[in-house]
């Protein structure tokens, strides 16, 4: 694949009309250029991806993008396209519209193609720390010593639990220390599996989402856990491999930083959005 944007790009976010009701984006694209048609495909009444066929229309195009992911990509693909326009012509194309969105080019008879980025769920492997016993996946790449994840934590996750609760999802955490920068990350992953080891993964997140770093024994014990066998959990290899080994699988997958969040296969441009969440939950089910 090509890299189409920057992810300097990011920061114009808006609510992405992808996961959101098929006639908000219908609405928001106004009329086609002449001889052109636009088809959608829906996941329960709401936007899993648009094609464009008809002729090249550089303009439309920057539109159709802008209004079916909900960012500024439109000026930036207009750039890129009249810079490589001539040497485009009879190529099929996939390119990465910042790190959330893919879009398909075909030529003979030109069309192209919006789509969220997506994980074939096989790919997660096996989810361990679960909140919730049905619905769909919100998997959270996560680092505890990232500043970002425990904004999430404080502003998004209390309200994902309660609907666990309920059984409207599943909340799963998949470690993704970022060793290379916080040194805190590995060590406080391991201590959440020994609090996993006592059924007690949950609410140790909570205490180190909430900065609670470094003491793991003290905080454990401040949950009435068993501190014997804590502390000998946090000596054993095993349980430090699972956290090594989710780490390798975010790496495979080409996860750049946390939290990194999918919706069952889909990445999720803005977990801080909570509205957003709930779209692309709804287009997981």
């Amino acid at each position: 694949m090509r890299r189409l944007f920057p992810l300097a790009l990011l920061l114009g976010l808006a609510l992405a009309q992808i996961g959101r009701p098929v006639e908000a984006f219908q609405k928001a694209l106004g009329p086609l250029p002449p001889g052109a048609k636009v088809e959608v495909e829906a996941k329960g009444g709401r936007l899993l991806s648009a094609t464009y066929r008809g002729p090249e229309n550089a303009s439309f195009l920057a539109r159709f993008l802008e209004k079916g992911t909900g960012m500024p990509f439109g000026q930036a693909f207009l750039d890129w396209y009249a810079k490589n326009k001539e040497a485009l012509k009879g190529k099929r194309l996939t390119l990465n519209l910042g790190e959330d969105f893919l879009l398909e080019l075909y030529p003979s008879p030109f069309q192209a193609r919006l789509l969220p980025r997506s994980v074939p769920e096989s790919a997660f492997g096996q989810d361990r720390l679960v909140l919730g016993q049905k619905g769909p996946f919100f998997r959270v790449f996560s680092d505890f010593q990232c500043p970002y994840c425990q904004r999430l934590a404080r502003e998004v996750l209390p309200a994902l639990k309660a609907r666990a609760r309920e059984g409207e999802l599943r909340l799963s955490y998949r470690h993704f220390p970022l060793t290379e920068i916080h040194p805190e990350a590995l060590p406080a992953a391991h201590a959440s599996e020994c609090a996993q080891e006592q059924g007690a993964f949950w609410p140790y997140h909570d205490l180190l989402m909430a900065g609670r770093l470094g003491d793991y024994l003290g905080l454990a014990r401040a949950l009435g856990l068993d501190g014997e066998a804590f502390a000998r959990c946090l000596q054993s290899p095993e349980v430090r491999k699972r956290v090594e080994e989710e780490r390798a699988l975010a790496l495979r997958l080409g996860l750049r930083g946390t939290p990194t969040v999918f919706a069952g296969p889909y990445k999720v441009p803005n977990p801080f959005d909570l509205a957003q969440v709930l779209d692309y939950l709804e287009l997981a089910r």
